[in-house]
């Protein structure tokens, strides 16, 4: 700096006005990819991922048990393909650091994740509990109690890695933060949904053909909603990844007939589960004690 000398503790500051000459100077802004090709980039990786790639780690596996060699190498190479990719479009297109995407430690995570387990499991439980109390549905289960109960571990380790952890850091932390940058939350709670529906069917629509397309959009658009305004409300992405946890877990374990055989009015039994999605935000809202700020748009800083 000219005119300083050796020792000067002026030496580096800043001579804005405005910032002060006390001041030092705040990091310089490296340019960004635009947010249209950061999102196309992502959603396309999504895609690759799990349709193009999936099928190459599954085939050298038979097709055995429900937690055989090739549901566990799927559900590996998943997470372990979206935290880097997520990593290098973070540091290299975004410009930000990993932190941003309020994915925090489990150290601070953990009652978030227990928020969103509780929001999913206290209004649906409750609904399940009432199915079974009028006799509207009756469970089997398909195991030992002890069985069983390793069984539900051994899946909801499946669920958290092929489908909760990786799903919710692409859509409700890496999209919803993005976008949040340039709308009001509940907009980007708005288009995540429609992203998270929009990949969603396509993979059923690949995988199945088009006759399931309306169902899949309204399934997967209701869902992005809900854990949306999960993201919103508690400020963290762990509450969606408990809260995805939680339903996949049951939904495979009862409706998929994994684990239990639903015996009675199978239709009633599916309505007694949507409580969750009608009250599971009300229920982030009284754990947390907090009801976030819908309007806001949250820059994303250096």
């Amino acid at each position: 700096m000219v005119g300083s000398v050796p020792g000067d503790e002026n030496a580096g500051m800043s001579d804005d006005p405005v910032r002060g000459a006390d001041v030092p100077p705040g990091p310089i802004e490296e340019p960004r990819v635009g947010l249209l090709w950061r999102v196309v980039v992502v959603m396309a990786a999504a895609m690759v991922i799990w349709y193009a790639l999936l099928p190459l780690v599954r085939e050298p596996f038979p097709e055995d048990s429900q937690f055989g060699a090739a549901r566990w190498a799927t559900a590996v190479f998943v997470t372990a393909a979206v935290v880097p990719v997520l990593w290098a479009v973070r540091r290299y297109l975004d410009r930000r650091p990993w932190d941003g995407l309020r994915l925090t430690g489990f150290r601070e995570g953990w009652w978030p994740f227990l928020v969103g387990a509780l929001s999913w499991g206290i209004p649906g439980f409750a609904g399940l509990g009432a199915a079974l109390a009028l006799g509207w549905v009756e469970l089997v289960p398909r195991a030992a109690v002890p069985e069983l109960a390793g069984h539900l571990v051994l899946l909801a380790v499946l669920v958290l890695l092929y489908e909760a952890l990786p799903e919710e850091l692409i859509f409700r932390g890496y999209l919803f933060r993005n976008l949040n940058t340039a709308m009001a939350a509940w907009l980007a709670v708005v288009a995540q949904a429609a992203l998270f529906a929009l990949f969603g069917a396509t993979l059923w629509v690949l995988s199945t053909g088009w006759e399931v397309l309306g169902e899949r959009v309204v399934l997967f658009f209701s869902i992005g909603i809900v854990i949306g305004c999960l993201r919103v409300v508690t400020g963290n992405v762990w509450t969606c990844i408990g809260f995805h946890v939680v339903f996949q877990v049951t939904a495979q374990a009862v409706l998929g007939g994994q684990l239990f055989q639903v015996r009675g009015d199978e239709g009633g039994f599916v309505l007694a589960l949507a409580g969750p999605f009608v009250f599971g935000v009300l229920v982030a809202i009284l754990l947390s004690r907090r009801d976030g700020n819908w309007r806001e748009r949250v820059p994303d800083s250096v």
